[in-house]
């Protein structure tokens, strides 16, 4: 017999399933807005913005010094999305530490978010970024509620 999921419970794989998606966003955006991400880490790398004042944008995408943005986003999506769907299995099978991974898993999120914010980035960056960091604290305010406590129990 299935056992009845508290509303607590249903929230908080409703908003990890959000910061999936959150996530998915960025990473396109990451893809749509590559020239953009590269002018903003340009900015506080002087090798890097050197090299835009000589030979512009094209110059400095195709040298080696320019982190793959893309690809690196790309894998961290599809590493996060997997681990949250395994985690949210298993908080949804009731085991209860999950609660603890889910919520590391939050405040890396919040961390992330954060180092964001304080980077050169473009405004919708900024924007989702403030959104990742609400949507981690969220989760974790329902990880922590007692109808949650009381389904890992059982």
């Amino acid at each position: 017999m299935a056992r009845d999921v508290p509303g607590s419970v249903a929230n908080a794989v409703r908003v990890l399933g959000l910061i999936v998606a959150t996530s998915g966003v960025i990473t396109l955006l990451i893809w749509l807005l590559s020239d953009d991400v590269i002018l903003g880490w340009a900015k506080g790398n002087p090798s890097a913005q050197e090299m835009l004042d000589q030979g512009g944008i094209e110059q400095l995408r195709e040298s080696p010094i320019v982190p793959g943005f893309v690809a690196l986003a790309i894998v961290a999506f599809v590493g996060f999305a997997l681990l949250a769907m395994v985690l949210g299995s298993f908080f949804l099978g009731g085991h209860p530490w999950t609660r603890f991974v889910l919520t590391a898993t939050a405040g890396v999120g919040v961390l992330v978010g954060a180092v964001c914010l304080a980077n050169h980035l473009p405004v919708i960056f900024v924007v989702l970024s403030a959104l990742v960091i609400v949507e981690g604290l969220v989760l974790s305010y329902f990880l922590w509620q007692r109808d949650t406590t009381a389904f890992l129990r059982d």
